[in-house]
């Protein structure tokens, strides 16, 4: 076997995630706890029982370098394990930085109006924000770990 192929990957590498490093608003403090996705933002947005959720991460440097290589459908078992305590979620579509999911049942009718249940995350969200229907009216969180109860 080549050394030099393997020595021209490796430097290449080491070169990205060296240079991630220092780019700035890239926070070790953010990926602490071996924790390689950083969740930004999360969009709630209700129709009846259901909802859509789009989620807005970013990744360690290491993570970004390995979702290069392999593709961003690797992380679909981290986007599960943060919305584990929901019952029904379906990955409509996953991306280098996003995602975009549908969540069936999250919520229930009582006395005509429909209450959704806290729902414990798997990481801590920036800002997560709720989308009620009929008119679109939005209602933001910030630093949620839990999901406050909703009622619409």
């Amino acid at each position: 076997m080549k050394t030099k192929p393997i020595i021209v990957i490796a430097l290449l590498i080491s070169s990205i995630l060296l240079a991630a490093r220092f780019v700035p608003g890239t926070s070790a403090d953010q990926f602490k706890e071996g924790k390689y996705i950083h969740v930004d933002n999360i969009v709630i947005q209700f129709d009846k029982t259901d909802a859509t959720v789009n989620i807005d991460y970013h990744l360690s440097p290491f993570a970004q370098v390995y979702i290069s290589l392999f593709g961003s459908k690797n992380l679909e078992p981290k986007i599960k394990e943060i919305f584990s305590e929901f019952k029904e979620v379906k990955i409509q579509k996953i991306g280098r930085s996003s995602a975009s999911l549908q969540m069936l049942n999250i919520s229930r009718k009582e006395a005509g109006s429909y209450l959704c249940d806290p729902y414990e995350l798997g990481v801590q969200s920036d800002v997560v924000t709720f989308v009620y229907p009929p008119k679109g009216k939005a209602r933001s969180y910030e630093n949620v770990k839990v999901t406050p109860p909703v009622f619409y």
